[in-house]
């Protein structure tokens, strides 16, 4: 028995046998008996729940680094998660899919084969829209995308597989590239109907508009490194391999954000009664003497001095030190 009984059930058990009502016997030889698994040959399972673990944590490190990436692409707050990692046939996953749809059909070298990444169109059509110059929520009808909006997307598509590559660099080596593009869900057969796939799918959220993706990866492809596909794998390469080149990727995405900066020239106490008679022309003393050092602030907080001056025609300062060094070395 593979449930676990209850004291009642085991007593209601053990009074059933001492009154005739259940044999014994009867019980040991049922319990001997071999049990009958059903197995499908139609759909083998082929990924172990490990496995298919590993994949979704995997892809989910593929999420941050997207996010990440199109966030500063398209200017806009992106979101990106997985919600399942599943085996199925590459029939169901070609039946499952609208037509039209964007299929990028897509390598993993060094493994043969390929796989593909599905973007469904009101998903691609926003984010065509933002690269335009738009608010990213057209909604056209669904249609085939032109050759200019597949230029478009391939760019995109390429930051993607860039992540990919990233992400899966934990546990293997490989490089994803797309190699073609189809709108129409059979003109993309990688794999024979029946063969066996792994189908990934994401959600995506930029700004207001929202849309599915997929990753489908035939068994056939992954099968000389699927070994390789444990937790134990993952987090062990996860460790040593790739944080230097997430920091990296995050600093160079951070280097193009806006922040504010302002410059405290100084600081004055006036009356009331001065206050409403200033006019044009009048002059404020400041507490700051001439040639001080005045106080830049970044992003509401201290962060350095500098010397306040002219570059050209235009009012200009130079910094003289960082505020964190002033107070560190008055400390010591």
């Amino acid at each position: 028995m593979t449930d676990v009984l209850s004291q009642s059930e085991i007593d209601a058990l053990l009074s059933a046998i001492s009154s005739g009502d259940v044999d014994a016997a009867q019980i040991k030889e049922e319990a001997s008996e071999p049990r009958v698994r059903t197995f499908d040959f139609l759909r083998p399972s082929k990924f172990s729940k490990e496995q298919l673990r590993t994949l979704e944590m995997l892809h989910e490190n593929f999420c941050r680094l997207v996010q990440t990436q199109l966030s500063a692409q398209l200017r806009a707050l992106v979101e990106l998660t997985v919600v399942s990692a599943d085996q199925v046939t590459y029939e169901e996953f070609v039946r499952s899919m609208p037509v039209p749809t964007l299929l990028n059909i897509v390598t993993l070298d060094p493994l043969e084969g390929n796989a593909v990444f599905e973007i469904s169109l009101p998903l691609a059509f926003s984010v065509i829209d933002r690269l335009a110059g738009g608010p990213g929520t057209l909604r056209p009808k669904l249609r085939e995308l032109t050759e200019i909006e597949q230029v478009l997307m391939r760019g995109v598509t390429d930051g993607m597989m860039r992540a990919l590559t990233e992400a899966w660099s934990a546990i293997v080596p490989v490089t994803f590239r797309v190699v073609g593009q189809e709108m129409n869900p059979q003109f993309a057969q990688v794999v024979a109907p029946s063969d066996m796939v792994v189908l990934i799918t994401f959600e995506a959220h930029v700004g207001q508009s929202a849309g599915m993706m997929a990753l489908c990866i035939p068994y056939l492809v992954l099968e000389p490194a699927i070994a390789r596909f444990s937790a134990q794998t993952y987090f062990s390469g996860k460790k040593s391999a790739d944080l230097p080149a997430i920091r990296e990727e995050i600093a160079s995405e951070l280097g193009a954000v806006t922040v504010p900066v302002s410059v405290h020239l100084g600081r004055a106490g006036l009356p009331v009664s001065d206050l409403l008679a200033l006019a044009p022309g009048d002059v404020i003393p400041l507490d700051t003497r001439v040639g001080s050092d005045v106080i830049v602030s970044v992003a509401g907080r201290e962060s350095f001095t500098a010397q306040v001056g002219l570059r050209g025609k235009r009012m200009a300062v130079q910094i003289t030190g960082q505020i964190d060094d002033l107070v560190a070395g008055a400390s010591t």
